[in-house]
């Protein structure tokens, strides 16, 4: 049986060197000091917080090599991405399986369609039709002559116009979004 375990380093613990650099994984643990122990340690390790900070090329070529310019950044300074209070997705890659991926918004340097391209909080247009209940003169409201009361089913969706009539459903004032979990993205800038 081969063993697939990373080589540990000098201080027996097991590494992630062998991820490329450029690589990008989500971080569970702390990356201020004030967030726990263990925060810090992890540029000691070869990794960065995705937070757009500028960097000097001269400093960092081989993470340089891979960004280039593609976050922004120009004379021999450039920027990594931020991944920060983001949802990633894979770059379409000519497949089709994004259908709006031309419409993207470009990073510094590339394309719509491409690694780093944005896309802004969008929830599709619907509406619900609705019954309504009509309640007939004389009797108590909602209750017909002689009848027993009839009641409507509660919505959340607000007020009803008309019966039979579509109400559009209103969005949030952030966004749309499924249960999630916060973690830190961080990049590899090095292969050391």
């Amino acid at each position: 049986m081969t063993d697939r375990s990373f080589p540990p380093p000098s201080s027996g613990r097991p590494t992630l060197a062998v991820l490329p650099v450029g690589a990008v994984s989500a971080y569970a643990g702390p990356l201020a000091p004030e967030q726990g122990p263990g925060a810090g340690q992890i540029e000691a390790s070869g990794w960065m917080l995705c937070d757009g900070r500028s960097l000097a090329a001269a400093q960092y070529p081989e993470l340089y090599a891979v960004l280039g310019t593609l976050y922004g950044g120009s004379d021999g300074a450039f920027n990594i991405p931020d991944y920060r209070g983001s949802f990633l997705r894979g770059a379409d890659q000519g497949s089709g399986n994004d259908p709006d991926a031309v419409a993207r918004t470009p990073p510094g340097g590339g394309t719509s369609s491409g690694v780093g391209s944005r896309q802004h909080s969008a929830l599709q247009d619907h509406a619900h039709s609705y019954e309504a209940v009509v309640s007939q003169s004389g009797g108590e409201s909602g209750a017909a002559p002689g009848g027993q009361m009839l009641q409507s089913p509660e919505t959340s969706s607000g007020p009803v116009p008309a019966p039979g009539s579509e109400q559009p459903i209103g969005t949030s004032q952030r966004e749309t979004r499924p249960a999630n979990i916060a973690v830190n993205y961080i990049i590899r800038f090095t292969s050391f």
